[in-house]
């Protein structure tokens, strides 16, 4: 299970941020307090990221996946950081989290299937 710790900080992010998209969406929220969720999802990105790059030191990958991993983080906290921006596009927002987090949460999970998929070939 290499990466089960990253795949549930993963899927907590997933939901912590729709679960903010439906309330920037839903209410109008006083610009502080959509800071603060702003600030929660970026919390939960760090500490993903940082679990990967603890993970990625123990047992590195071949640099184009380790680059995939990176470069979707990126694309999180790109999405995460426009939520706190006024006028943001939710939905666009949310477009782009889901095309970054989605796959990259099915890729982690064919990194703990690896070693079964090296022994049946």
């Amino acid at each position: 299970m290499r990466t089960l710790a990253i795949q549930v900080k993963l899927r907590r992010l997933i939901r912590a941020f729709a679960e903010a998209r439906i309330r920037l969406a839903s209410e109008p929220l006083e610009r502080g307090e959509a800071g603060s969720r702003v600030d929660r999802l970026q919390e939960l990105a760090d500490d993903l990221r940082e679990s990967w790059r603890r993970e990625s030191l123990a047992r590195p990958l071949d640099p184009a996946l380790d680059r995939y991993v990176k470069e979707s983080l990126r694309w999180v906290d790109l999405a995460i950081a426009g939520l706190g921006q006024a006028g943001a596009d939710l939905e666009l927002l949310h477009g782009d989290f889901e095309a970054a987090a989605l796959p990259l949460e099915v890729f982690l999970r064919g990194l703990d299937a690896e070693p079964a998929l090296q022994r049946s070939a």
